[in-house]
């Protein structure tokens, strides 16, 4: 196998991790926004959440880390409709906004 190669089994590496890291934080976003909306007696909508921002931070050990924003819709009274946020900091929920 040459560099080439190998560069390419790195770079496809790479990818994976992100996809399976980035499904890993909706999970945690998703749980983060029914606990919010149960606890609220809320109603989630579309019972997702979707990637709306990523950005790199600094973590609270000083080193960075990839930060994601969530958003996910929930309502009221079943008929309006309102915009919810779930942000992730490496792989825990560090706020949940309504």
């Amino acid at each position: 196998m040459g560099t080439t190669g190998l560069l390419l089994l790195i770079l496809l590496g790479m990818l994976v991790w992100f996809w399976q890291n980035t499904l890993h934080d909706r999970e945690l976003a998703l749980l983060a926004a029914r606990d919010i909306c149960q606890h609220q007696q809320l109603q989630l909508l579309d019972a997702t959440v979707t990637l709306q921002r990523i950005a790199l931070r600094r973590s609270h050990r000083g080193g960075i880390t990839l930060q994601r924003t969530f958003q996910f819709a929930y309502s009221a009274e079943g008929h309006d409709r309102q915009t919810g946020f779930v942000i992730t900091l490496g792989n825990h929920v560090e706020q949940v906004g309504l």
